[in-house]
């Protein structure tokens, strides 16, 4: 959505924001990790503490490919 510069005093941020659609907790295991990302359909999730506290957000893709990584390094090791 595009804002035009004379409407930047009438926009209120809230309405640009959207919730969503699951939040994952610093120290959740990935397998629920994963199934929130199967579940919801996104690709980017918000990661927060225990508290609620925002720590930035975390993509799908970063996750397969951290998991394809480990999978290299196990292979390597056999």
């Amino acid at each position: 959505m595009l804002v035009s510069v004379d409407k930047y005093d009438k926009v209120r941020v809230y309405s640009l924001m959207e919730q969503a659609p699951a939040i994952i907790y610093s120290g959740e295991k990935m397998e629920d990790v994963m199934s929130k990302f199967d579940r919801t359909g996104a690709w980017r999730l918000p990661v927060v503490t225990d508290d609620g506290t925002y720590l930035g957000f975390i993509s799908r893709s970063r996750v397969l490919t951290a998991y394809r990584e480990e999978l290299k390094k196990i292979s390597q090791e056999d």
